[in-house]
């Protein structure tokens, strides 16, 4: 989610990395014919069995984008990237075979299949390697000057640097602070004041210019940005550039007014009206499917520990109405009757045996199904808080109030990124990932989140 127009070599380096995949994965298919079949035999086999092989490559191409091989902030040379290649090149392999029972006319030759996965697999990590030098070539780079060595400078410029793989360049610092000037911040040069900027923009190459001053800027600063833009130079703000390196909202360097412009030049139409009624459908479907496994579980349940199969809790969802949300019990009865309200920690003794397992795969979330049927819940949004917690944290963390702006989800972007919070630190970085899904919502993010939920239930890394 980071492709942004202002940042055009990460677009340059997604859609090289996509169409080289496209053109291995078809040309692999093709291959594997003619080495089993001859040129001649192999075309017509081909042509032969188009749906069977469209799907072949379709399979392929998901499964590496649910393997988040798409990320381009990734090492495509590191062993960790050759083992997740094989990984889900063997998964495509098993998926297609399952379909390929389901529906025999699909079928292809088997020799022909196995052959195509091998190509696949063996072209596929060349590819990374040669990808990962053509990035590397300066077409695919971008020199970056901030302006501000302040704390919101200095945070962007850790940010740049971290992604190795975004084709930005930190080169520098532009600041009217004298005292800065002609110094290094963290390592970069301070080149000069905002009268010097299109000196140094043409003397280093600048191709993108971040605005990091998050306070009032002076009329002279203004003039010379807008200069800068005129003259084909990209200008954009320091929490727009952290979003998209991130995937997170700066909420400490961003004011009220910015809120507010996000707030109404964000389009509502998916979210109003036609994300209720495309998650309710797939709730209600999904609510049917499961039943079999929520006896089970309801089962487990209730011969792991004394008490009820279910927990009800009164939640906060969107504009600050209360709801019950209903979830499997994971915690012995009355867990809280002598703490109060507080977090689930790590290794928490209130949690059961088979509350440890259900919370690992995230089965104890299913019964929230019911809430999004009804319309009180997401399948993807912020997590619903408790009221107590709510209270605590609008006092004590700016902008968190927003996240009653939209409704509650079973899963959201902020929990496929990082782990259970259990701290006033840990909640500050999810807010990060809160209002990043809220100024971003879309059809396709969900999508995006849903994938990565299903990755983090099949491979329990859940806590």
């Amino acid at each position: 989610m980071i492709i942004k127009i202002l940042n055009y070599p990460v677009a340059k380096r997604l859609i090289l990395l996509i169409i080289g995949d496209l053109l291995i994965v078809n040309g692999s298919i093709f291959l594997s014919a003619i080495i089993r079949l001859g040129l001649s035999g192999g075309w017509e086999y081909i042509r032969s069995n188009p749906a069977s092989f469209a799907l072949t490559g379709l399979v392929f191409i998901f499964t590496f984008f649910f393997s988040e091989l798409y990320d381009i902030r990734r090492d495509f040379k590191s062993v960790g990237n050759i083992i997740t290649i094989a990984f889900a090149s063997a998964s495509a392999f098993i998926i297609t075979t399952f379909l390929f029972y389901i529906s025999w006319s699909l079928r292809i030759g088997r020799g022909v299949f196995i052959i195509n996965g091998v190509l696949i697999t063996l072209f596929i990590i060349g590819w990374r390697f040669l990808y990962s030098y053509l990035v590397d070539q300066p077409i695919f780079k971008r020199h970056v000057l901030i302006v501000g060595a302040g704390w919101a400078g200095k945070t962007i410029l850790h940010e740049i640097n971290r992604s190795k793989k975004s084709g930005l360049l930190a080169t520098g610092f532009i600041d009217d602070d004298p005292a800065k000037q002609g110094k290094l911040v963290d390592g970069f040069p301070v080149f000069g004041n905002r009268y010097n900027l299109d000196a140094v923009i043409r003397r280093n190459d600048i191709g993108l210019v971040v605005n990091a001053i998050t306070h009032e800027k002076h009329a002279d600063l203004i003039k010379a940005l807008i200069k800068c833009s005129w003259n084909g130079i990209d200008i954009v703000d320091m929490p727009t550039i952290y979003e998209q390196l991130t995937g997170k909202i700066p909420f400490k360097h961003i004011n009220d007014m910015w809120m507010l412009h996000v707030v109404i030049s964000k389009p509502k139409v998916y979210g109003r009206l036609f994300k209720p009624v495309i998650e309710a459908f797939f709730a209600l479907l999904l609510l049917v499917l499961l039943m079999p496994a929520m006896a089970v579980v309801a089962v487990a349940v209730k011969m792991g520990s004394r008490g009820g199969v279910f927990y009800a809790q009164e939640r906060i969802g969107k504009d600050g109405k209360e709801f019950t949300m209903i979830k499997f019990r994971t915690m012995v009865e009355n867990a809280e009757s002598g703490t109060g309200a507080v977090y689930a920690a790590d290794n928490d003794p209130r949690i059961t045996k088979v509350g440890r397992f259900l919370r690992k795969w995230r089965l104890d979330e299913i019964p929230q199904l019911l809430s999004v049927v009804k319309g009180e819940m997401s399948l993807v949004g912020p997590r619903p808080e408790r009221h107590v917690f709510i209270r605590e944290f609008e006092e004590k963390i700016p902008f968190y109030a927003q996240r009653l702006a939209v409704r509650p989800g079973l899963t959201g972007w902020a929990q496929v990124k990082y782990p259970y919070a259990s701290s006033i630190e840990q909640t500050e970085e999810k807010l990060q990932y809160d209002l990043y899904y809220i100024k971003n919502m879309s059809f396709i993010l969900d999508v995006v989140v849903v994938l990565k939920t299903i990755k983090v239930v099949v491979f329990g890394s859940g806590k």
